[in-house]
């Protein structure tokens, strides 16, 4: 029963596979977020609960309460819109820049960041919408605002940013796309200061929308020569946690804490029909995504 069930994974695993590679040739990279843009509630409310999570985090690993007051804050893969960078800034940062590869941005409606206003002006001890709003309008027109959005599709952050420039790295599920987390993190080293924090979380899942339910850890199930050949650029490229922790030491970074956000239940083996690569148990395959926390030295 066993062999027929990660058989039928297997092979249902490759065709979501090979299905995402022929989309994206023929559409090309879309926004990671579950749901489209023109869902703009759920999409708020994505992006709320997103700095939330992160703050909730990042008040445990700190024990600071006021975080985000005066600090120059990096994002990288930011996504479809601007609500977290809007929402930061709303909090008390002193500059929100976000990083990404693809123009994800251009298709955000006006629409959109009227909703977003409107459910932050019932929020309490916030900064006011007039000012979100000049931040946003200069933005948009290319001039200078405490909201500051980069494309680069070589992904040079310190080219975009310049050394020891930032207090703090966030980011919600980009860094599993990254093709080589290594360069990213050796980059963040040289633009952040000493004493910077990272909040990051990870999806380690598979990605396709009916696998990442039934069978989440599909991608694991491949070795590397045949998840190579069904892969697209910016499809999750396998890293486990141990692989950041170590990634993020190598390049300077202190107090590496890892705290799983969802795993796998109890009942299931995580490692049955997994390929051999992943089969060790530091890969701790019962993790589906993660938060990472880290200082810089």
């Amino acid at each position: 029963m066993m062999l027929f069930r990660n058989a039928f994974f297997y092979t249902v695993g490759a065709g979501f596979l090979a299905l995402s590679k022929i989309k994206n040739n023929l559409q090309g990279y879309s926004t990671p977020k579950p749901f489209n843009i023109s869902e703009a509630e759920r999409c708020i409310d994505y992006d709320l609960q997103v700095v939330d999570l992160w703050l909730s985090h990042l008040q445990q690993y700190t024990q600071d309460t006021n975080s985000l007051f005066g600090k120059n804050i990096l994002e990288l893969g930011p996504g479809s819109d601007l609500g977290i960078g809007l929402y930061l800034l709303a909090k008390g940062c002193a500059q929100y820049n976000a990083c990404d590869v693809n123009e994800l941005m251009k298709s955000t409606p006006d629409s959109f960041y009227e909703k977003l206003f409107a459910r932050l002006a019932r929020m309490e001890g916030l900064i006011s919408n007039d000012w979100l709003r000049q931040q946003l309008q200069a933005m948009q027109q290319g001039s200078t605002s405490q909201l500051n959005y980069v494309v680069r599709h070589d992904f040079d952050i310190v080219a975009a940013f310049g050394e020891a420039s930032m207090d703090m790295v966030v980011s919600q599920a980009a860094f599993e796309h990254f093709d080589d987390i290594d360069a990213t993190i050796r980059q963040l080293s040289v633009v952040c200061k000493p004493e910077a924090t990272l909040v990051i979380e990870v999806d380690l899942k598979a990605h396709s929308r009916w696998v990442h339910d039934k069978d989440p850890n599909s991608i694991y199930r491949y070795s590397n020569a045949v998840y190579n050949l069904l892969r697209v650029s910016g499809a999750p490229n396998r890293m486990r946690p141990y692989q950041y922790k170590e990634a993020l030491e190598r390049h300077g970074w202190t107090d590496v804490m890892i705290t799983p956000i969802k795993k796998l239940d109890g009942g299931v083996d995580s490692y049955a029909g997994l390929d051999q690569a992943f089969l060790d148990r530091k890969n701790q395959m019962d993790y589906l995504s993660i938060m990472i926390c880290a200082r810089k030295r």
